[in-house]
């Protein structure tokens, strides 16, 4: 911290919980990260989607403030916000108050965090959920990318990590993220009274304060971007993410118009860095199985994608 007024004991029991709470997460992480990534991932969009993806040979990251599901990292950081409102329920005038800033950051300030980029597939190449939901309602397609190559070129650049990029499964217990959460409050909890006793001036004790919030808040937002509600758990996600930091303006940010909205996203150069990863093409149930089919192939052709399968879905099929 760069305030030296703050009494070095106080500074070591920020680091300390730090140090915890980067244990509780990496605990979670070590699970993810040993898990294989399922053989083919699937991606779905509309018969333009299909044909932009094809031709400019690009993937789009979004902004993941702006995906269809508005609760995204607001979900998993709410677990934690209503764990510390009811230990502070039962808890010193001062954890109250931490408790009602900490929950203000959760409505205002998430977006400040950082820039998270995120691009969505699913295990489940026919999902009709999915299809309603993602493929113009069944009338588009399931892209179905070789998930090992596609994530080797989007983590790694000349056989190098890159920092800013990771793959994983979605999680959809509630439970298991609950649990994260409550351990990191249990162990900083006590750090909220530190300053008891202390006469620390109140620049110090602000900046203290500040400091203990923010490593709680970023070990909450880190753990809550691996989770969603289990409501969505049909979606079987497998997210490309990327992270960018708030205080510096993410690089090649474009941006696309949606319904009273500018969507912010990068693209992600899927064709050129691996050709080969796309192995599949699923026909919405919705669609003209013969017109839809020829074309996908004539898109093939055109962009000059070869040795990739186009079947059509078998859902019997009512729209939405």
């Amino acid at each position: 911290m760069e305030n030296t007024n703050i009494p070095q004991e106080m500074k070591d029991a920020l680091t300390k919980f730090d140090v915890t709470a980067e244990g509780i997460v990496k605990s979670f992480l070590d699970t993810v990260e040993s898990q294989e990534p399922p053989k083919i991932i699937y991606h779905y969009t509309s018969d333009d989607g299909l044909r932009g993806i094809l031709e400019t040979g690009q993937l789009w990251l979004s902004d993941i403030f702006n995906l269809n599901d508005p609760s995204e990292l607001s979900h998993g950081f709410s677990h934690a916000v209503n764990i510390l409102n009811g230990k502070a329920a039962e808890g010193p005038p001062e954890s109250q108050v931490f408790a009602k800033h900490f929950s203000a950051f959760h409505q205002a300030g998430m977006q400040g965090s950082a820039h998270y980029f995120v691009c969505s597939f699913s295990a489940d190449g026919n999902d009709l959920g999915q299809w309603r939901a993602y493929a113009d309602n069944g009338r588009g397609y399931a892209l179905g990318f070789d998930a090992k190559a596609l994530e080797d070129v989007f983590t790694k650049e000349n056989g190098v990590a890159i920092p800013n990029n990771c793959t994983f499964s979605v999680t959809y217990k509630d439970a298991v993220i609950a649990e994260f959460h409550r351990q990191m409050i249990d162990s900083m909890f006590g750090l909220i009274s530190l300053p008891h006793g202390k006469n620390m001036e109140s620049t110090a004790l602000h900046a203290y304060m500040k400091e203990l919030s923010v490593t709680l808040s970023v070990h909450v937002l880190r753990a809550a971007l691996f989770f969603k509600h289990e409501a969505y758990r049909n979606e079987t996600e497998y997210r490309f993410l990327q992270i960018h930091r708030a205080d510096v303006p993410p690089p090649e940010v474009k941006r696309r118009y949606r319904s009273y909205e500018l969507v912010k996203y990068r693209e992600f150069d899927w064709k050129r860095l691996q050709a080969g990863a796309l192995k599949r093409i699923v026909v919405g149930p919705a669609a003209d199985p013969a017109k839809a089919t020829r074309f996908a192939t004539d898109c093939l052709a055109a962009c000059n994608v070869e040795n990739v399968e186009v079947v059509c879905s078998d859902i019997p099929y009512r729209a939405a």
